[in-house]
C-alpha cells in the first residue's frame, strides 16, 4: 500500500510540474528593448546620453556637480546632421525626449557638456551606435 501511495504521489507531482511548465512556457513574452549609452569621457564622465529602444526615448543626464549642463546628441551617420538636446536641469536630473524612428533604424548617440540652451556643446565623447 505504501508503494501505491508513493507511485500516486509521484505521478501527481509529475503531472503538477508538467502543467506548471506548460502554463509558464506559454505566458506572453515581454522582451525588453535595449538601452544604449554614451559618455563624454570614459575615465571621468560628467555627461551621459541614453537611447532606450522601447519608446525611442533619448535621455541627457548630468553626472557631476560642476555647474555645467549636458547635451544629448544623435545623428544617422557621419555625413548626416547632428541633432542636439540640452539639459540644464542640474546634477542627477535626467531630461527625456520622445523621438520617432522607423523600426530597426541605426543611429549614433553621444554625450556632451553645454552651459546654456543657446550654448555650443563641447567636451563631447565618441559616437556610439544605437538601434531603434
Amino acid at each position: 500500500m505504501r508503494t501505491s501511495n508513493r507511485r500516486l504521489t509521484t505521478l501527481l507531482g509529475m503531472a503538477a510540474a508538467s502543467a506548471s511548465a506548460l502554463v509558464l512556457g506559454t505566458a506572453p513574452a515581454q522582451a525588453a528593448g535595449s538601452v544604449f549609452e554614451a559618455y563624454n569621457s570614459l575615465t571621468s564622465p560628467s555627461a551621459k546620453t541614453e537611447f532606450a529602444q522601447d519608446g525611442e526615448i533619448l535621455t541627457a543626464l548630468d553626472m557631476k556637480k560642476d555647474g555645467h549642463g549636458t547635451a544629448a546628441q544623435w545623428r544617422y551617420n557621419s555625413s548626416s546632421p547632428t541633432h542636439s538636446y540640452y539639459n540644464g536641469n542640474g546634477y542627477a536630473v535626467p531630461k527625456n525626449w520622445d523621438l520617432s524612428f522607423a523600426e530597426g533604424t541605426t543611429l549614433q548617440i553621444r554625450a556632451c557638456l553645454q552651459d546654456t540652451s543657446n550654448g555650443t556643446p563641447y567636451s563631447c565623447g565618441g559616437w556610439e551606435y544605437a538601434k531603434a
